[in-house]
């Protein structure tokens, strides 16, 4: 999911400055708008991965092993 935000982060980004360059000041607005709501989602998944899914992962036997391990 994460990496979806990270295309779209850039795609809006990318044709935010294009209607900027061309001067569509209201489409480069509206486009802002949707680049802050893509980035605060990321915000989240970044949230999400640190605090639930990645201490889970180092929960799975695999990585439980590997670490006593070393």
């Amino acid at each position: 999911a994460q990496k979806v935000e990270h295309y779209e982060i850039a795609g809006y980004g990318s044709v935010r400055t294009f209607a900027q360059l061309l001067g569509k000041d209201k489409s480069a607005e509206l486009l802002q708008q949707t680049l802050d709501e893509e980035s605060e989602a990321n915000e989240l998944l970044n949230k999400l991965a640190e605090d639930i899914v990645n201490p889970e992962a180092l929960m799975e036997p695999e990585f439980a092993s590997a670490s006593s391990a070393r």
